[in-house]
């Protein structure tokens, strides 16, 4: 078993290693690439990254090093997209538990749920700005629609997949309910519920951006729109690594918080293995 930990652990540093000297050397192809050619439309890495920093990193420490245009650039996309994923992982976790757990109420709905799944976020996008209006509750609202159904389908397809025999154990022990929720089928389904919501995180940063780059007046989406209605080329390769950040590092927070939480699973692994 420790062996088995080691190894992934050795595994998972040198896939980390392998990663970030892959992206050192695209970054040096690209500088090299760009710096050759000297085109307005494709400045170099290091002209991006300065920009990026001057734009929204150069407050300095009594400012938090975080600077105003941060507050209206950044802040507020990253705002829409927390609230609009918190909705859609409760609501995708409540319905994916319950049609799992209740058969009858599967049959009944699951068809009006697949229809509802196969209408793409964006195409809603002018419905929505007639009904809801230009502001923030718009796009919450579709990134929180979208979002919700690979957390609501992976968690349905996890619930139905526990063995019947954790069940019974826990039955044979007299577990109440509510601890048949927490202790048995949420703990049992977390490997896939955790899938759902690294995919509804993805998918919501697509929507997020989709809804700000129509009718808004702040956000990641209306800098980039702005930028590149101006043809300001290095603005907008900003936004660009701004979107690109935003979504690495919520992988990697997901990343972090799914190992933290079912270190149990990985340890049950090594066992079985």
């Amino acid at each position: 078993m420790t062996t088995a930990l080691g190894t992934g652990t050795a595994s998972r540093w040198s896939n980390a290693a392998l990663g970030w000297a892959a992206a050192a050397v695209m970054l040096l192809v690209w500088q090299l690439w760009t710096a050759t050619a000297q085109s307005p439309y494709f400045p170099t890495p290091v002209e991006i990254f300065t920009d990026v920093y001057d734009r929204w990193f150069s407050a300095g420490l009594s400012h938090g090093f975080l600077t105003d245009a941060f507050y209206t650039d950044i802040l507020p996309s990253i705002g829409r997209l927390l609230i609009g994923l918190a909705i859609a992982w409760v609501v995708g976790i409540t319905m994916g538990v319950l049609l799992g757990r209740i058969p009858v109420v599967a049959m009944i709905i699951e068809p009006i749920l697949h229809f509802m799944r196969g209408l793409p976020g964006p195409v809603l996008l002018p419905l929505a700005l007639v009904l809801v209006g230009t502001g923030s509750a718009m796009r919450i609202g579709l990134i929180a629609f979208g979002a919700t159904w690979p957390v609501l389908f992976n968690t349905y397809s996890a619930v139905r997949q526990i063995p019947a025999g954790f069940e019974d154990a826990a039955r044979s022990v007299r577990i109440s309910n509510s601890g048949m929720l927490f202790r048995v089928v949420l703990p049992s389904a977390s490997t896939g519920i955790f899938a759902g919501i690294k995919v509804s995180t993805s998918l919501g940063i697509i929507l997020l951006i989709a809804s700000e780059l129509y009718a808004a007046s702040n956000g990641i989406g209306f800098g980039l729109t702005q930028a590149q209605r101006s043809f300001e080329f290095l603005t907008m390769w900003s936004f660009i690594v701004a979107l690109s950040l935003l979504g690495y590092l919520s992988n990697l927070l997901l990343v972090r918080i799914e190992h933290s939480l079912l270190n149990w699973h990985r340890l049950r692994m090594a066992i079985d293995n």
